[in-house]
């Protein structure tokens, strides 16, 4: 069963009061943190990056800032109304669409970078994902993906153990505020609705970076460096690839 339409309807509820929460990362060391990382990955001359699954537009306003042609999709259309509020605010300029990051409606090799936060675990076919990047990606082009094992305690007990263990010591260090996303769910949506859509997709399965990783090999890619936060069995990690040339 696709799920698609069921997961943009939620990302749509949250639109407004995720928006908010990146507003306020704007202003945070993470803004600071991405723009060094992507000047050290893509560079600061120009260059045509897709920002696949761009939500309010974080991304897409730290690239375009920098300079970069910025091309900048997502299947909600009221995250691509964030997103087009956001950089008109600042003063940016992306080219925002609606579009399916299963489905890329790019020529092949159009973009000398790709990245993308926490998108793939939404996704119905995240491998179908991964191909279309390659597909649209130049040779020795970038993708740099953000993400980590968000649902995978429904159906991995150590992972579950690990993660229990985690929110506990949270609570103890009362640290355990829910983040931006909590503070900011003006709109009180019920985060419940994601929990129970996220058991049934693929990602919730897999122990991920490897599945990516082996997805990375089978289609090519080479160079590929990962950072994790959490161990052998992470709760996020980053990951950086090169596209390598066809033969």
């Amino acid at each position: 069963m696709a799920h698609i339409e069921e997961i943009k309807d939620y990302w749509n509820l949250r639109a407004n009061g995720f928006s908010n929460a990146v507003e306020e990362e704007m202003i945070t060391e993470s803004y600071k943190e991405w723009k060094n990382f992507f000047a050290e990955t893509i560079g600061n001359d120009h260059a045509r990056v897709l920002d696949d699954g761009t939500g309010p537009g974080f991304f897409a306003a730290i690239l375009s800032g920098m300079g970069h042609e910025v091309t900048a999709i997502d299947y909600s259309d009221q995250m691509v109304m964030q997103a087009k509020k956001r950089l008109e605010q600042l003063g940016l300029k992306a080219n925002v669409l609606q579009m399916d990051a299963q489905k890329l409606k790019f020529p092949e090799e159009s973009f000398d970078a790709i990245v993308s936060r926490a998108v793939l675990w939404n996704l119905d076919d995240p491998g179908k994902a991964y191909e279309e990047m390659k597909r649209v990606l130049k040779p020795g082009g970038k993708i740099i993906i953000d993400d980590g094992n968000m649902y995978l305690y429904h159906h991995d007990k150590e992972y579950a153990e690990k993660r229990r263990k985690m929110m506990e010591e949270r609570e103890k260090l009362s640290a355990n505020d829910g983040g931006l996303h909590e503070k900011h769910n003006t709109d009180q949506v019920d985060f419940s609705i994601i929990e129970r859509i996220a058991e049934d997709l693929p990602m919730s399965f897999r122990r991920r970076p490897q599945w990516d990783f082996d997805q990375l090999i089978r289609l090519g890619f080479q160079d590929i460096h990962i950072t994790t936060r959490g161990g052998s069995l992470p709760f996020h990690f980053r990951i950086v690839a090169v596209k390598g040339e066809e033969l």
